[in-house]
């Protein structure tokens, strides 16, 4: 894979700051809106990384779901602890 680097603007967005990416970033990145990222910022703030997270299946999620609520007096109880 072929890394590759480019210029990005900072820029103030009402209360935030952001990095403007270009549209061929976007589809580089296979980046949608709403899609969510890991950030990581080196201890000396000149390098920062983001790592797209993984969607989480719908099925899995369903998953999750009927266990806790199979369990609820049980996740009641842990959630105490």
């Amino acid at each position: 894979m072929q890394e590759m680097k480019e210029d990005a603007k900072f820029f103030k967005a009402g209360n935030s700051f952001g990095l403007r990416l270009t549209k061929r970033d976007k589809e580089r990145m296979h980046a949608e809106p709403g899609d969510e990222y890991e950030k990581t910022i080196s201890p000396d703030g000149k390098v920062i990384t983001f790592r797209k997270k993984e969607a989480v299946d719908p099925k899995t999620l369903a998953m999750i779901d009927q266990l806790f609520d199979e369990n609820k007096e049980l996740m009641g109880r842990l959630k105490d602890e």
